[in-house]
């Protein structure tokens, strides 16, 4: 998706949580996986920021990816964080959960549609 627009109004947040066995030391050799300058990556060691969604979405299992879209209006104020634009979840189908299963295509096309 980031190869496929130079658009500064796209801004990607990459954000590793300690599920999976994953420790902030595994994270480290992950990170060059994202590597456009508009990507900023984060370490939610205490799962502060990814805990809402859990919520949101009812997750179970291992979360191994759930990409989300926000409009440039979204802000995060206060304990409830902003209702995505657009979601999916890479473990949609293997754990029976509500949000579409991750496509690639699919989710680069959303975030294309909202770009100006």
């Amino acid at each position: 998706m980031l190869e496929q627009t130079e658009s500064l109004d796209l801004a990607v947040y990459v954000v590793w949580v300690p599920r999976n066995g994953a420790r902030e030391k595994h994270v480290r050799r992950v990170t060059g996986i994202v590597t456009d300058e508009r990507a900023r990556q984060y370490w939610d060691g205490h799962e502060a920021l990814v805990a809402p969604f859990d919520e949101r979405y009812a997750l179970t299992g291992p979360c191994a990816g759930i990409f989300m879209v926000f409009g440039p209006e979204a802000r995060w104020d206060g304990d409830d964080p902003p209702e995505a634009a657009y979601a999916e979840d890479a473990h949609a189908i293997q754990y029976d959960r509500s949000l579409p299963q991750f496509d690639a295509r699919r989710f680069a096309r959303r975030v294309m549609g909202m770009l100006p």
